[in-house]
């Protein structure tokens, strides 16, 4: 009896097995005694159902030893470790030593079953499994998946493994519709089946209610989910993250993903689609097939605008990474602007929740960033920069660039324009003189800088601050952009600075009235054209200076200073 119900199993499991691995066209290389590390043996070959069923559950792996160093961007997170590697058909695996046998033997059995199931080239994996003691994070680096041991059988896991495989700055979304198709392919535990050859669909015959005949092609039927907000259609990671969406928005996210990828492979191959989801990952490509996602959202009577910000996995010590075309940012675990209460545009928990708030913070800046760079066009920019948002007091005391690393540290978004124009500004500038670096920084800030503005505005108009004079003589409150000029100059009059290096504010009294006599971009040349400031506009520095103060002079007489 025990063999007769053997057979029945192994039987059933060949059935849901073969059909993925007769798919792939490398299977026919593979030798009897290697397909047992996949569970599925050769076309052709003559290994035994019984044969490969038995490897299929008790499979034997060969493993060497090797030595793990792993490191990630904050907080100095890192270890070095022995782990096992073993190599099959689809990927290579890296245990940490302590990683027992069945949990190896699932992860490879159901990450390589999937895998057997793409009807396309495979790109280089490799997965790394550690114990929850030793990392209890998610990271995609290149082609390789750190994770710690979850369940293999998830369309979530399959879709870091798709990520490691096609780009960590791919679009999730994508990644995820096709980690469900192909689990669904595969015949995964609670995932509905799909044909595996789309171009020759076993009509199965129904009856209507009116008694005529359908066909079914095999799939659920599933049907498009309409969202509370637009910004869940972008399908990115944060997407999928209740920290970020509604529990709602989350499971209508993971079904239009699915519906997503059936609806484009319809028309087109698994390597097409493949070749999209790895073209999602840069800023290039991520507009093509935010083109598709909205060519199938037309489809379904949904009118959106697609983000352009790509999102990454954190690991241990970011909650998540987003890159756009200046620069990539490292949101630090709970990461907290230090003067949040100070500004309306910045909720208590910024930038961990609620992902339409996080969604127009980069999509603000990005905007910013580029009206800078037109502004300045000093030169062609590399765009190679790197944005932390460390969350150690130790480390950051205040918002900084870091020049030899090409890095802002910010402590609070109010500063990140200003950061960001010492980055433009980077060997144009002369440090010797501190007002073409901090006063010109300061002074073009406010051009294109609205969470700065807000901050500003909100602690200019303070009751008791130093603005209250400015105030009654202009009559109404102050507003950080338009009177941004006057607002340097009334500090310089009031504490009677005479010399542009001084502080922040007289530097930028000074650029400003640099700007008003010769213009933004001339400004901008003469620092970066001339460190001497002897020749430009036929006048000295000194003698720049000696005009600067007397228009402060002749201008805001009307204020005494104290």
């Amino acid at each position: 009896m025990k063999k007769v119900i053997l057979l029945c199993v192994a039987s059933m499991m060949i059935i849901v097995f073969t059909s993925c691995s007769l798919s792939r066209n490398h299977e026919s290389n593979v030798e009897p005694n290697q397909g047992s590390e996949n569970g599925s043996s050769a076309e052709g070959g003559n290994t035994s159902e019984n044969e490969t069923f038995a490897e299929f559950q008790n499979p034997v792996y060969e493993y060497e030893t090797e030595v793990m160093r792993y490191s990630e961007l904050l907080d100095e997170f890192s270890f070095r470790k022995d782990v096992e590697v073993t190599r099959t058909d689809y990927a290579a695996y890296y245990f940490e030593i302590s990683i027992d046998a069945a949990e190896r033997s699932a992860c490879i059995a159901a990450t390589d079953m999937v895998l057997s199931c793409v009807d396309a080239a495979l790109p280089e994996i490799e997965i790394v499994v550690l114990s929850p003691e030793s990392y209890d994070g998610i990271l995609v680096s290149g082609n390789r998946l750190y994770t710690s041991v979850e369940s293999w059988e998830s369309v979530d896991y399959i879709a870091k493994v798709l990520l490691a495989g096609c780009g960590e700055w791919s679009n999730y979304g994508m990644a995820y519709g096709y980690a469900d198709y192909l689990c669904r392919k595969a015949g995964m535990e609670g995932a509905e089946p799909v044909m595996n050859d789309r171009e020759a669909v076993s009509e199965d015959r129904e009856l209507a209610s009116d008694g005529r005949e359908t066909v079914s092609d095999g799939r659920d039927r599933r049907e498009f989910q309409s969202m509370d907000g637009l910004a869940g259609y972008d399908l990115t990671l944060l997407c999928f993250d209740e920290n970020y969406m509604s529990a709602e928005d989350v499971e209508a996210a993971k079904n239009n993903a699915g519906l997503f990828a059936e609806w484009y492979m319809s028309s087109h191959s698994e390597e097409e689609y493949l070749e999209l989801l790895s073209a999602s990952g840069t800023s290039e490509g991520a507009a093509r097939a935010n083109e598709s996602l909205e060519s199938f959202y037309e489809e379904h009577g949904v009118d959106c605008s697609l983000t352009k910000i790509r999102y990454e996995y954190g690991g241990v010590s970011l909650d998540y990474a987003a890159a756009c075309e200046y620069a990539v940012f490292y949101i630090g675990k709970d990461w907290q602007d230090q003067i949040w209460e100070m500004n309306p545009m910045v909720p208590e928990n910024f930038l961990h929740e609620d992902y339409s708030a996080i969604k127009e913070f980069f999509e603000c800046n990005v905007r910013q960033m580029k009206q800078y760079q037109e502004l300045f066009d000093l030169d062609s920019y590399s765009n190679e920069l790197t944005v932390f948002f460390p969350n150690n007091a130790e480390l950051l005391q205040t918002s900084f660039y870091q020049v030899k690393r090409g890095t802002i540290y910010l402590d609070s978004v109010v500063s990140l324009m200003h950061e960001y124009i010492h980055f433009l500004m980077d060997g144009y500038d002369d440090p010797e003189n501190k007002w073409t670096v901090e006063g010109f920084a300061r002074y073009y800030d406010c051009l294109y800088n609205d969470y700065g503005c807000a901050f500003w505005n909100q602690d200019y108009n303070d009751p008791e601050g130093a603005f209250q004079a400015y105030i009654e003589h202009i009559g109404r409150p102050v507003d950080s952009r338009a009177d941004n000029r006057d607002l340097n100059d009334f500090l310089v009059r009031t504490y009677e600075w005479s010399d542009p290096n001084l502080t922040y504010e007289s530097g930028a009294s000074f650029v400003a009235y640099l700007v008003d006599r010769y213009g933004l971009q001339e400004v901008i040349q003469y620092i970066g054209a001339d460190k001497m400031y002897k020749e430009e506009w036929n006048k000295s520095y000194e003698e720049l200076v000696h005009e600067w103060l007397a228009y402060i002079d002749e201008n805001y007489s009307w204020y005494r200073t104290k």
